[in-house]
């Protein structure tokens, strides 16, 4: 190889780690790290906010917030916060 192919491919491997880098940075700005997604028995699907111990049902088309809770501690009941 010669030397501007090998300056091409260090420059494309570079930006492709500042890319990834910049992607995953605005995932973090947008407070979505800790969010564990999960899915219900009714096809319903879920996420758990680790940061705050809250809870977001929504329905199997994404279009409406079921419902929202709390948890306090793990093995205690799950507290509504709203249904709709």
């Amino acid at each position: 190889m010669n030397k501007l192919n090998v300056f091409l491919l260090t420059v494309v491997v570079a930006l492709s780690f500042v890319l990834g880098f910049s992607v995953q940075s605005r995932a973090q700005n947008k407070s979505y790290t800790g969010v564990m997604p999960f899915m219900t028995s009714g096809d319903r699907y879920g996420f758990f906010d680790q940061s705050n111990g809250r809870i977001y049902i929504y329905d199997n088309n994404f279009s409406q917030c079921l419902f929202v809770g709390q948890i306090q501690a793990l093995g205690q009941a799950i507290q509504a916060i709203s249904k709709s």
